[in-house]
């Protein structure tokens, strides 16, 4: 028989971190080297919908440019990082439709930020998503899909049965030793 699990209260810490997710409250960070600090909030949904078109996009390219070389390369990640700093610095649908272009161009070709500057917005970001919940949602509705293939009625009694006699020759090994 399982143990029930113990239910233990949450620490000051996951408090905290708590109630900045349902404040959204932002974390201040700042660009290395330079005065520069952006706000990051937590990441919405419009925001994550944004970063898998840039990733699935960079994905795209990597296939067809086989002759590029390295310094090209280079300068096309510095550029997707920009772009990834930038939908991590706004915060909702509206901001996006209308500052994105500006500002990760802004990053890229007038401040001249580099991969090792926007780390630090970048891992903020990483934190700032709530993955727990969206894995457990996730997790609920796989058994939910239409498209998943079901057991006929024989291989689950095969199943059932295989875990019934696996049980059985078990007890009597416990048995007889």
């Amino acid at each position: 028989m399982q143990k029930e699990p113990e239910v233990k209260q949450p620490s000051v810490e996951e408090q905290r971190e708590y109630l900045s997710l349902y404040d959204n409250t932002p974390t201040v960070v700042s660009v290395l080297g330079t005065k520069k600090k952006y706000k990051i909030y937590w990441i919405k949904n419009v925001q994550i919908e944004y970063l898998t078109r840039l990733l699935i996009r960079k994905g795209d390219t990597d296939d067809k440019d086989v002759e590029k070389d390295a310094f090209d390369k280079i300068l096309e990640d510095t550029k997707i990082g920009c772009k990834a700093a930038a939908i991590s610095v706004l915060n909702g649908y509206w901001k996006l439709k209308f500052y994105y272009w500006f500002l990760w161009r802004w990053m890229y070709y007038i401040r001249q930020y580099d991969n090792a500057q926007l780390q630090p917005l970048l891992e903020e970001m990483k934190k700032k998503i709530p993955l727990t919940q969206f894995l457990m949602l996730t997790m609920c509705l796989t058994g939910v899909k239409g498209s998943l293939m079901s057991m006929r009625t024989e291989e689950v009694e095969r199943i059932v049965h295989e875990h019934v006699s696996v049980q059985e020759a078990q007890t009597e090994k416990s048995d007889n030793g």
